[in-house]
Order: C-alpha cells, then sequence, then structure tokens
C-alpha cells in the first residue's frame, strides 16, 4: 500500500523551491458543431486495452488457482474428525498428510514413530505459526501476487515471507532445546512434501538455510542495529520516486531575469492545433451544458507537462475533454527560466464550450 501511494506524494524541501508564477492564457472556445463520435465510430482494441485484457485474464487465472487451493483446503477440513483445543484444532491425517498447520488448524500425521521430545519440538514450531497468525501473512501474499503477478519482486517477497516465518517457528523451539538436537531433528525429518503452499509444512523450507539461520539466532542481540543503517536508504528512496524531486532555491523575485514558459511555434499555433482536436461531448450538448473549464497544469523544467487538475469544473464530460485535448496536442513545450535555469511554471488554460458557434 505504502509503495503504491509514495509516487502520489509530492514534498515541497523548500517555500522557494521555485517562483509561485501562475499564468493564465486567453480562452479556446469549442463549439457544438465540433461534437466528438464516439457513438459513430468502431469499437478499436488499443494496445492499451489489449494488455489490460491479459493483465485481467492472467488475474484471473491466478485468483482461480488459490481459490481451488482454498477449496481443497476446505474439503480436507470438512472431511477430517477435528479435536477443539485451548489455542488450536488438531486433525490426524492417518499418514494421508504431512505434518502442517493452517489458520488454527494444526494437522498431524499420527502415524510417524516420534519420541515424545520430538513431538514436542514439532508441535511447537507449528503452534508458533497459529499462535503469530502466520496464514494471514500467506494470505496476503496470496492477493498481491494476484493483482502484481506481473511483478518478479513479488515472489521473492513471498519466498523470503515465508523463509521468515519458519526462522520465527525456529527459534521458538530452540528457546527449549539446543541447536544441535533440533538441526539433528530437521536433518533427520522424513516427513513428506506437500502441494499445499497456504500451509506451513515442518520441512518446507530448506533446511540447509534454516540450520544457518540457528547459528544466527544465537549471535549477540546488538547486531539487530544494523538493520537501522538501510534507513538513510529508505529515506531516499522515499523521496526518489515521489511525486516531484528537490529544484534549485530561488530566493530572488520574478524579475527580468525571469522568462515565462512558451510553446514552440507560438500559443497560436498551439490554439489552432486545439481546436482541431478538442470535441464537444455528446453528453453535455444533450444537456445543454455550457461554459468555462479551468485547466491547470504544469510545466516542468525538462518540457514535460503534469499535475493536471481543474481549477473549475463544468462537467465531468466537459472537464476529462479539456483535460485530453491539451494532453493529445502535438506540441514542444518550451519551460520558464530563471537566471539561466529552467524551472517548473504553472498555466492555466480557459476552455469555452459553447452550444452556439460565435458565443
Amino acid at each position: 500500500m505504502i509503495a503504491l501511494l509514495i509516487p502520489l506524494m509530492e514534498f515541497n524541501f523548500s517555500q522557494q523551491a521555485s517562483p509561485n508564477v501562475a499564468v493564465t492564457l486567453k480562452t479556446i472556445s469549442v463549439s457544438a458543431t465540433a461534437v466528438e463520435h464516439t457513438i459513430q465510430s468502431k469499437v478499436t482494441w488499443s494496445i492499451s486495452a489489449l494488455l489490460m485484457s491479459v493483465y485481467l485474464l492472467v488475474c484471473l487465472l491466478v485468483a482461480t488457482r488459490f481459490g481451488l487451493r482454498m477449496y481443497r483446503l476446505v474439503q480436507i477440513i470438512r472431511r477430517s474428525k477435528i479435536q477443539v483445543r485451548t489455542d488450536h484444532k488438531w486433525i490426524n491425517t492417518q499418514g494421508k498428510l504431512p505434518t502442517f498447520s493452517f489458520m488454527r488448524y494444526l494437522f498431524w500425521d499420527n502415524t510417524k514413530e516420534l519420541t515424545p521430545a520430538e513431538r514436542k519440538k514439532i508441535i511447537n514450531h507449528e503452534l508458533t505459526h497459529i499462535r503469530d497468525l502466520h496464514s494471514w501473512d500467506v494470505m496476503y501474499m496470496e492477493l498481491v501476487k494476484i493483482i502484481f503477478w506481473f511483478n518478479p519482486v513479488v515472489y521473492f517477497y513471498d519466498r523470503s515471507l515465508k523463509y521468515h516465518h519458519e526462522f520465527i517457528a525456529d527459534a521458538a523451539v530452540l528457546k527449549e532445546t539446543s541447536t544441535k538436537d533440533y538441526g539433528k531433528l530437521l536433518v533427520q525429518s522424513l516427513f513428506k512434501q506437500m502441494n499445499l503452499h497456504l500451509a506451513h509444512n515442518f520441512n518446507q523450507i530448506e533446511i540447509k538455510r534454516r540450520l544457518v539461520m540457528m547459528e544466527k539466532l544465537r549471535t549477540p542481540g546488538y547486531k539487530f542495529l544494523k538493520v537501522f543503517l538501510l534507513l538513510p536508504l529508505l529515506a531516499l528512496v522515499l523521496f526518489a520516486f515521489s511525486n516531484g524531486s528537490p529544484g534549485a532555491k530561488f530566493t530572488a523575485p520574478v524579475n527580468e531575469n525571469y522568462r515565462f514558459a512558451s510553446v514552440e511555434g507560438g500559443l497560436d499555433l498551439f490554439y489552432q492545433k486545439m481546436s482541431k482536436e478538442i470535441k464537444y461531448p455528446i453528453d453535455a450538448k444533450r444537456k445543454g451544458i455550457e461554459g468555462r473549464v479551468f485547466v491547470q497544469f504544469k510545466i516542468m523544467a525538462n518540457g514535460q507537462l503534469s499535475q493536471f487538475k481543474i481549477l473549475k469544473g463544468l462537467s465531468k464530460a466537459c472537464d476529462k475533454e479539456a483535460i485530453r485535448a491539451i494532453k493529445a496536442v502535438p506540441a514542444n513545450w518550451l519551460p520558464a527560466k530563471m537566471d539561466g535555469q529552467q524551472i517548473g511554471q504553472k498555466i492555466t488554460i480557459p476552455v469555452m464550450f459553447s452550444l452556439e458557434q460565435n458565443k
């Protein structure tokens, strides 16, 4: 959630980062004769629509796979004899399934020959998963994979999360036993693997990595402080991916050293192109809606347009069409300059929607 919100955030490093100058251009009019032809036009598949279709299709497939896994687990629970205990529910698998845990259910392979000490360690391991609600983490990651299936980082994160769950459960067992004895139990474990990725299996994660982590758990506690070394890096990433970036500090007021933003070829040429591009929304024409829409946007220091917003709207269709037309006009915007340096500047364009051609 934070990763999705960061790009929408804007950070101002200084109140004087750039001169707050907004220029309002002359009004451009669009008459009812220039009406959009969405009804008569044929429906065509654009690249974006095709990509969206592929994205939704894969989302559906991943969600279906998740649903089938959940259905399988539910069916196993329904067909099993459940023993309700204090903090969990116990199900003996009779050798048909290995030992694993899911939500508050502990599935136990009662056909395995274990000593009381080994049995206690394994139960403690699985109960840690149950008490710490690790299944909810797994369910959450399944939802993330449904939405962001195209991002390879998600799968690395999912794998690391499952490692982390096993490390936590191992640490709980090591409070009551030695690393040597517990490591021997892991190595000698004969539990079979199971294709239930939503569940926590005692032998699910590579044993070698878990054994290495056991040794790290015995290291001095102060070493966790090294994690805080990541904080400066995280702060830099936060600002780098936010909407906006630190700019040069301008302390001088707008004066003769300031050049307003413009467009290559002149504003008249831009208005001519926009007059051909913009169309009167059919819905607005039918309802007799007319008036001005004030669109504001910012010409960045690199000449790109951003931060489009409606200062004063007319209707949803007219507002959307005004912004679309401005973005669609092929124009090379020249950013404002101050003391020889390019800076950002806000521009406001009033767009007049008139039902009468010469109104």
